[in-house]
């Protein structure tokens, strides 16, 4: 396995573990972090402080909630200067363990020497939005809405 791979590998640990020093630590200082999808639920962070709060606060996405997760599957690949890993998972608001959302995401890991320098996350958003029509009222990030 690689450096870049093994770097790859370590910060996604760190950040399931919610070691967010660590996480950090894989960073460059102007890091930037792009999830697919308009804004509240898709966007931009720059820098490493920025990112660090976006993936803390999930800005990304539905936000933090109640959730039940199942991780279904992981492929991770290199390329030059990069890591890529597709991702199938499974969430549900505990509420309402019935209604499941199957997404699929393939991240992007740019490298610069042995630190990640750009993430992107190429996330179904469109799953998102037909979920958040269902829960608009159950998820936190958007009940001031």
């Amino acid at each position: 396995m690689s450096r870049r791979m093994d770097v790859a590998k370590a910060y996604e640990k760190a950040l399931f573990a919610g070691n967010r020093v660590e996480t950090g630590s894989y960073f460059t200082d102007d890091i930037v972090y792009w999830v697919a999808g308009a804004p509240r639920i898709g966007g931009e962070w720059h820098g490493r402080e920025a990112v660090l709060d976006a993936l803390w606060n999930r800005e990304p996405g539905l936000g933090a909630a109640d959730w039940g997760y199942e991780d279904v599957w992981r492929d991770w690949y290199e390329a030059e200067e990069r890591v890529i890993v597709e991702v199938r998972e499974r969430s549900w608001l505990k509420s309402d363990p019935k209604d499941v959302m199957d997404q699929r995401t393939c991240c992007i890991l740019r490298f610069r020497g042995d630190r990640i320098g750009e993430i992107r996350d190429y996330t179904d958003s469109r799953i998102y939005e037909e979920f958040l029509k269902h829960h608009h009222s159950e998820l936190p990030k958007f009940k001031q809405r």
